[in-house]
C-alpha cells in the first residue's frame, strides 16, 4: 500500500512539472495541456473519476461563465466606453493610469470575487488601450494582480480568508485589527500599493502617446439598455457582497444578474445583443484549463504532498518564531504559484493549530504568514489564481497572445515588492514587536 501510494504522489508532481513546462513552452493551448494533465491523473490512479468531481469548483465555474456573458452585455450597453471616457479625462498620463485602474481593481477586490473584477474592468482596460494606442497587457495584467493581492484584506475577500476565518473562529475586524495590532487588512493593502506603483513604473514613456484622433472617446449609447445593464451588474455585486450572511452562492448572483439582463433585452426585442452576448462570452476554453488546475490542487491536497513537505521543512529550519514564520511566507509564496491556495490553506490550518501548541502562540499570529503567503504567491504565474487565468484569456480573445515569460516579465516585479513589503510588515508587526 505504502509503494502504491508513493507511485500516486510521483503520478501528482510528475504532473505538476509537466503542466508548469507545457504552459512554459507554450506551443500547447492551456486547456489541451490541462485535459492531458487530468487524463494522466486518471489514467495513473492517482484521482479517482468520481474524485473529479468532488475536487473541481463548479461554483466558480459558474461564475466565470456567467460572467464572461456579462462581460459582453457591458460593452455593448456603453458602459466601458463612458467609464473610459471618463478615466481618460481624468488622469492623462499612461503610468498614472496603470496605477490607478490598478488600484480601483484592488479596492473593489476587497469584498467581491477577483475573478469577476477582473472581468468588469477588462473592457474599460481595452477601450482605453485602443484610444491610447498601447499595449493592454501592461495595464489588464496589473489589474489582474492587484485584485489578487487584496482577497485576504478582509474576511469575506477570498476563500482563503473565509476557510481560516472559520477555523480559528475570527471575526470581520479582526481581520482589520487583532489584538491591539494591525492585521491582514494592512498586510495586504501597503503591500499592494507599493506594487501598483511599481508596476506602473515599468510601463515605457513611449508605450502609447497622444489619443488616436479617428478614436472618439465616448460613442452614442443606449440609456436604456446602459440602465439595464447597472441595475443588474448592481444586483450581482449586492448579492455577492451578502453572500456570506445569506449563505448565497457565487453562480446564485451571476444567475440573478445575467437573467434579469438576458430577460430584459428579449423584452425589448434585442435578440442580436443576447446572441451575441453568449457566443462571445462562452469561454470554454478557460472553464477547461481550470478543470485541469482544480483537479490537479486536489490531486496533491489527497496525497498530503504539501503538508508532509511543509512538515519537514519545518523540522529542517526549527522551532524559532522568526524563522518559522518567515519560512511558511515564503514557502507558501512557493507553493501557491502554481498550486490553487484554497486547498493548500485548508489542509495547512491543523499544521498552523498544531505548531501554535508547541510554540506556545497565538495560532492568529502564524495564520497571517500563512494566509498572506498564499495571498500573495498566486500572483508570481498565470496558473497560481483564476482572475490571472481569466486576464491571459481576455488578452488572447483581443488578438495579444501573452506567454508564460511575457507574464512573469510583469509579474516577477510586482509579486518580489508585494511579498517582501508584506515579509517585512508581518515580522515588523507580529513578530519582532
Amino acid at each position: 500500500m505504502g509503494n502504491l501510494m508513493a507511485l500516486y504522489s510521483v503520478a501528482v508532481l510528475a504532473s505538476l512539472a509537466l503542466l508548469v513546462a507545457l504552459l512554459v513552452w507554450g506551443f500547447v493551448p492551456r486547456h489541451l495541456a490541462s485535459l492531458l494533465v487530468m487524463a494522466i491523473l486518471l489514467v495513473t490512479g492517482a484521482v479517482e473519476l468520481g474524485e473529479v468531481v468532488e475536487f473541481v469548483d463548479w461554483d466558480v465555474l459558474a461564475l466565470i461563465f456567467g460572467m464572461s456573458i456579462f462581460t459582453v452585455y457591458l460593452e455593448k450597453s456603453g458602459f466601458v466606453d463612458v467609464v473610459a471616457g471618463c478615466v481618460l479625462r481624468k488622469v492623462g498620463d499612461l503610468r498614472m493610469l496603470v496605477f490607478v485602474l490598478s488600484m480601483v481593481s484592488g479596492l473593489i477586490s476587497l469584498f467581491l470575487e477577483n475573478v469577476t473584477v477582473v472581468l468588469i474592468l477588462a473592457p474599460v482596460v481595452f477601450r482605453i488601450a485602443t484610444v491610447l494606442g498601447v499595449d493592454p497587457a501592461y495595464v489588464l495584467v496589473p489589474v489582474a494582480l492587484a485584485s489578487n493581492m487584496a482577497g485576504s484584506a478582509t474576511m469575506v475577500g477570498d476563500p482563503p480568508a473565509i476557510i481560516t476565518a472559520g477555523y480559528l473562529g475570527l471575526s470581520f475586524t479582526d481581520f482589520i485589527w487583532y489584538r491591539g495590532r494591525p492585521s491582514m487588512f494592512f498586510l495586504t493593502v501597503i503591500p499592494m500599493v507599493l506594487a501598483c506603483l511599481t508596476a506602473s513604473a515599468m510601463v515605457p514613456r513611449d508605450a502609447g502617446s497622444a489619443r488616436r484622433r479617428d478614436e472618439p472617446m465616448t460613442r452614442s449609447v443606449d440609456k436604456v439598455f446602459l440602465a439595464e445593464t447597472l441595475f443588474f451588474l448592481g444586483a450581482k455585486v449586492l448579492l455577492l457582497s451578502l453572500r456570506t450572511a445569506l449563505r448565497l452562492p457565487l453562480s446564485l448572483a451571476v444567475l440573478v444578474g445575467l437573467g434579469g439582463l438576458t430577460l430584459c433585452r428579449l423584452i425589448h426585442g434585442d435578440r442580436r445583443s443576447v446572441a451575441e452576448s453568449f457566443r462571445k462570452g462562452f469561454e470554454w476554453r478557460t472553464l477547461l484549463f481550470l478543470t485541469g488546475v482544480f483537479v490537479l490542487s486536489g490531486a496533491f491536497a489527497k496525497h498530503g504532498l504539501a503538508k508532509h513537505l511543509a512538515l519537514q521543512l519545518v523540522e529542517l529550519c526549527g522551532y524559532e518564531l522568526l524563522s518559522l514564520t518567515s519560512f511558511l511566507v515564503w514557502f507558501s509564496v512557493a507553493v501557491s504559484a502554481f498550486i490553487d491556495n484554497v486547498p493548500y490553506v485548508s489542509m495547512m490550518l491543523p499544521v498552523i493549530s498544531s505548531l501554535s501548541s508547541m510554540l506556545s502562540v497565538d495560532p492568529a499570529t502564524i495564520a497571517w504568514a500563512l494566509l498572506l503567503g498564499a495571498t500573495l504567491g498566486g500572483n508570481l504565474t498565470f496558473i497560481g489564481a483564476s482572475a490571472n487565468v481569466v486576464a491571459v484569456r481576455v488578452l488572447e480573445k483581443q488578438g495579444r497572445r501573452a506567454s508564460f515569460a511575457e507574464f512573469m516579465r510583469i509579474s516577477v516585479p510586482f509579486n518580489t515588492v508585494s511579498v517582501v513589503s508584506g515579509w517585512i510588515l508581518y515580522e515588523l508587526l507580529w513578530i519582532l514587536s
